[in-house]
């Protein structure tokens, strides 16, 4: 290869480089999720199930949130999890499994939120747990007593609000 070619090479090499960068920093890039589990649904979101003004309690790195209302033992728990070393994939896995092994918990798949989902009844109450994007979350309905299809029923909307700001 002479010179004058060579230099022609190289300069569709770095016209090719710059084309691949110019396409890849223009795309769209998504808005950032929201990580502060008590932003992800609003007071009236939840007072359906809680009754009342609810108000919420954040952990001070904000990947839980207690929703209490006027209803005595009812709360709303939502946790969000950080990347610890164990894919998200494998946690939510690991928590269908759980949910399995519950006694009395009736388990679901959940279409439409999230990538992944499911429901279940608990000792306590109604619980989801989601993936999106490679991101987990938990939405927990504590009612003080066995969970119900009717608990699950009216978890459903506060989780959809509360995927679609995770």
């Amino acid at each position: 290869m002479n010179s004058h070619t060579s230099k022609i090479f190289r300069l569709r090499s770095l016209i090719l480089v710059a084309l691949a960068l110019a396409v890849l920093m223009a795309r769209p890039q998504p808005l950032p999720a929201q990580t502060d589990a008590c932003a992800l649904v609003k007071a009236g979101d939840v007072a359906a199930l809680l009754g009342g003004t609810p108000v919420s309690k954040s952990t001070p790195q904000g990947g839980a949130c207690t929703w209490t209302g006027a209803v005595a033992g009812h709360k709303l728990l939502i946790l969000t999890y950080k990347k610890t070393g164990v894919p998200s994939e494998a946690a939510f896995m690991g928590a269908q499994k759980g949910m399995q092994a519950e006694e009395n918990a009736k388990m679901i798949d959940e279409a439409g939120i999230g990538d992944k989902a499911f429901s279940s009844t608990t000792s306590f109450g109604a619980v989801f747990v989601l993936l999106k994007h490679g991101r987990l979350l938990q939405v927990q309905y504590w009612t003080g007593s066995q969970g119900t299809s009717q608990d699950v029923d009216a978890l459903r909307p506060v989780v959809h609000k509360a995927a679609a700001a995770f």
